[in-house]
């Protein structure tokens, strides 16, 4: 069956393209205490509950929360979102915060 139309429309079907929304939870790290860009604590600002999104349109990603602003140093367009991603992780791990994907 490899090499009929069947097998390539039923292949065709079942491929997924990856999303253009993307999802970035913002929590703490383990066992320390977030901080605000003046290097202040910041216990409030990351509870979980404002998630960051990374969204392309056409051909370029950029960032944007649920809530509130990104970060003057996150507001630019990337080309991958391998790029986007460690920007993003680089930015956040000074403030002692780990980003994932949901």
């Amino acid at each position: 069956m490899v090499g009929t139309p069947f097998a390539k429309i039923h292949w065709q079907e079942n491929l997924e393209a990856p999303s253009s929304d993307r999802v970035l939870l913002l929590s703490p790290i383990e066992g320390t205490v977030a901080k605000d860009t003046a290097g202040l604590p910041a216990k409030k600002l990351f509870t979980g509950d404002n998630k960051m999104h990374a969204k392309t349109e056409g051909h370029l990603w950029h960032c944007y929360m649920d809530k509130g602003e990104i970060p003057m140093a996150l507001r630019q367009k990337w080309t991958k979102f391998s790029t986007l991603r460690k920007a993003v992780e680089d930015y956040y791990s000074k403030r002692n915060v780990e980003v994932k994907e949901a």
